[in-house]
């Protein structure tokens, strides 16, 4: 629970940041790659983390039906909810326009 909490602090924290314009402009033009190899970082680190452990690895099939399972269902409930809530609040969805 306690990681959870930094985390959001974290989140947090750069979004102060950001919002008060502490962050030079030089570090700002890089973000993006920043972000990029922070990403393979942790990538890299969690399929060695998912290496290491027999038990992940004899349930990998499993695991995997799992969580094919679950991001399905949550595309589809996720669409369901939007088009309720749209329905509710009777949004108007936004039309593209024609640039010819």
């Amino acid at each position: 629970m306690n990681q959870i909490i930094l985390y959001i602090f974290i989140l947090i924290l750069g979004a102060a940041l950001v919002r008060k314009k502490l962050i030079p402009s030089f570090i700002e033009k890089k973000l993006d790659t920043l972000q990029t190899i922070s990403l393979f970082i942790l990538l890299g680190t969690m399929g060695y983390k998912i290496g290491i452990n027999e038990t992940i690895i004899r349930n990998f099939g499993n695991i995997g039906f799992q969580a094919s399972i679950f991001a399905i269902l949550t595309c589809i409930f996720s669409v369901i909810i939007t088009f309720l809530l749209f329905k509710l609040f009777k949004l108007p969805a936004k039309k593209k326009e024609d640039k010819c």
